[in-house]
């Protein structure tokens, strides 16, 4: 027996004993096919064949047996993955809300520059800090019903800016 036979053998043999359940009668009834086939390099290009065969068959028995399987784990993760998104999103708007205040109240300091609304207190306090929080407060009492984790990230944001602005007033 060649070397290339020989290679072809213990191929088709180690897949018959290490392929899936499913996959392993095909894999011995190919290495039984193996001593049929004339010549040394054909039988190798046969086996390279069979194993991608095999190959092809376990991975899309799988994938088949992958989708199919659910477990309580992934569901919890599904929605744990929802209810952060949900927060997150929350946050972000709150955030935003926020940022569109102090906009709001640096556009109208650029519009009317002789009012001197960018160095008053009032304006940034009432623009950036009261008007926003009561909206997160309103927001997140809508919201709490339908969709609490976006009302939870409202409210997570706007207690960091207040807490900010509480450190900022201490600190000033």
């Amino acid at each position: 027996m060649g070397s290339p036979r020989n290679l072809a053998t213990r191929l088709l043999a180690a897949l018959a004993r290490y392929a899936p359940p499913e996959s392993r009668e095909w894999a011995s009834a190919m290495l039984a096919e193996l001593d049929f086939i004339e010549g040394d390099w054909p039988a190798l290009l046969w086996a390279l064949g069979s194993a991608a065969a095999i190959a092809r068959h376990a991975a899309a028995n799988c994938r088949s047996w992958l989708s199919n399987t659910k477990h309580p784990k992934e569901e919890k993760m599904e929605s744990t993955g929802k209810k952060t998104v949900g927060v997150l999103s929350g946050a972000g708007l709150a955030l935003l809300l926020a940022f569109a205040g102090m906009g709001i109240v640096q556009f109208i300091g650029f519009i009317f520059p002789d009012s001197g609304v960018e160095h008053m207190q009032w304006p940034h306090f009432l623009g950036a800090i009261v008007i926003p929080e009561i909206v997160f407060v309103i927001s997140a009492i809508v919201l709490w019903r339908k969709r609490p984790p976006v009302a939870l990230g409202i409210l997570l944001m706007g207690a960091a800016i207040g807490v900010h602005v509480a450190v900022h007033f201490a600190t000033h």
